[in-house]
């Protein structure tokens, strides 16, 4: 049964809490700052930056949380929501299929998807990785993250962490890769690989995740007056 997007968050926050004591401890008291976004091309460490700020200032990082909450949201199984996460927009064929057997839909999914982040955005203190959220969120305190790397190391990485040739790591990215970019372009009718759509686009064949968390948190410090980490 779908739930108001206001109380996955409240819920979601408060088991955060309970399980990430450290990290919670950091987290602002009584006070809403704006949150930051990461957009990640595939491979390129986006998910190991936002871990290394939520370590750093408390921020909660919501990625797998966020497919959570837009599961709650829907009301419907994770593993549907998944089938269609950041994926190209369903045929028209899929979509009445997908409401005939109340199940999510492109459709259903970017609606709650827009609710849900901006429900985070009105809560802030949040790490917001991927989903075009870049795009969703309005507040001018807002940080902006590109993480980008070469494709050469991007495949070599995912070949060695999932133990796959660099042949099949390379077909694995490139089409993770399109399926992103094409959901923002259709979603959003934007180009997500834009530099100029971002306040800060880092390098992961230069940085390291901690280094590049430093980075974001300093420019962060900067855009809102703050002085985190």
């Amino acid at each position: 049964m779908p739930r108001k997007a206001e109380h996955i968050i409240e819920e979601q926050i408060a088991n955060w809490k309970h399980e990430n004591s450290v990290a919670s401890r950091r987290s602002p008291k009584n006070k809403t700052y704006p949150v930051i976004t990461i957009s990640r091309e595939f491979g390129a460490l986006g998910a190991a930056v936002a871990a290394q700020i939520e370590k750093k200032i408390g921020f909660k990082v919501w990625d797998k949380d966020l497919l959570i909450a837009i599961t709650n949201e829907l009301g419907g199984g994770v593993r549907a929501v998944e089938l269609i996460d950041e994926k190209k927009q369903q045929t028209m064929e899929e979509t009445i299929t997908g409401f005939l057997r109340n199940i999510p839909t492109s459709t259903t999914y970017l609606r709650s998807l827009i609710k849900v982040v901006n429900t985070i955005e009105e809560y802030g203190n949040s790490v917001i990785v991927g989903r075009g959220a870049n795009y969703v969120c309005k507040h001018p305190g807002v940080l902006n993250v590109r993480v980008v790397c070469p494709l050469k190391e991007r495949i070599h990485r995912y070949a060695d962490k999932e133990k796959i040739s660099q042949k099949q790591a390379s077909v694995i990215i490139d089409n993770k890769e399109r399926e992103r970019n094409e959901f923002v372009k259709l979603n959003f009718h934007k180009d997500p690989t834009t530099p100029s759509d971002y306040d800060l686009v880092l390098n992961s064949n230069v940085f390291s995740p901690d280094v590049m968390a430093d980075i974001v948190i300093n420019a962060y410090n900067k855009k809102n007056g703050t002085s985190f980490g």
